[in-house]
């Protein structure tokens, strides 16, 4: 399994890995608590700026997001990280869970045969719930 969990606006205002990045956002730190109880193969992050992040890359800060994005930009994007998991050797038999938003999943999720985005009906504050209620204690 591996875990693709979005970019946030709240982020940290100085260069850092990208999995201390987001952690200024409650939903990024939920999601990552949630996303680390499944014991993924891997957690990949999907930046608006720089596309799949490994979560131990440095990264800088930014202000950029999908969440208004236009159409053709969301689909240059989608290209883009396509062309990051290949290069990753990211395995698309994989299962895919997806902590994200439309436009970060709507054309990534197909590549791969077995996906789902459990909040993906979700609002914020119901994701946030979601993620407290379903992290999965250590065995």
């Amino acid at each position: 399994m591996i875990v693709f969990i979005s970019c946030t606006k709240k982020k940290q205002n100085y260069p850092c890995k990208a999995k201390e990045m987001y952690t200024a956002s409650q939903w990024f730190r939920g999601g990552w608590q949630y996303a680390e109880s499944l014991r993924p193969e891997k957690i990949y992050i999907l930046s608006a700026k720089y596309g799949l992040l490994d979560p131990d890359e440095q990264i800088e800060p930014y202000e950029k997001t999908l969440s208004s994005a236009r159409e053709n930009e969301i689909k240059k994007w989608s290209i883009m990280v396509s062309k990051q998991i290949k290069k990753a050797g990211i395995d698309r038999n994989e299962q895919a869970v997806f902590l994200c938003g439309k436009n970060y999943r709507k054309y990534i999720k197909n590549l791969f045969k077995n996906h789902t985005a459990p909040c993906e009906h979700l609002g914020i504050g119901e994701q946030m719930k979601f993620f407290k209620k379903n992290v999965r204690k250590p065995q």
